[in-house]
């Protein structure tokens, strides 16, 4: 198999080589795969609860009770402050 890389996919593997975190080309894409696997291996079997979670979601947006971000921001950084 061949694959083509981008530019930006090349000088990642190079930054993960020069900084000794792996051995060789392969050894980034072949942990970057095992990642997309666990990934992929995790949506699969949290489907139905990430769903559930979404859908309660978007019920809470409908009946308005939701918080704008600015306000949740500005919440966390008093909390930051008064420690």
């Amino acid at each position: 198999m061949t694959v083509t890389l981008t530019a930006e996919q090349e000088k990642f593997i190079a930054e993960q080589l020069k900084d000794d975190q792996y051995r060789s080309a392969d050894d980034v894409i072949a942990q970057s795969l095992g990642m997309l696997r666990a990934q992929e291996e995790f949506i699969c079997s949290n489907v139905a609860g990430l769903r559930a979670k979404i859908a309660t979601g978007m019920q809470q947006i409908r009946r308005g009770e939701v918080v704008d971000g600015k306000e949740v921001s500005h919440n966390l950084r008093k909390k930051l402050q008064s420690r």
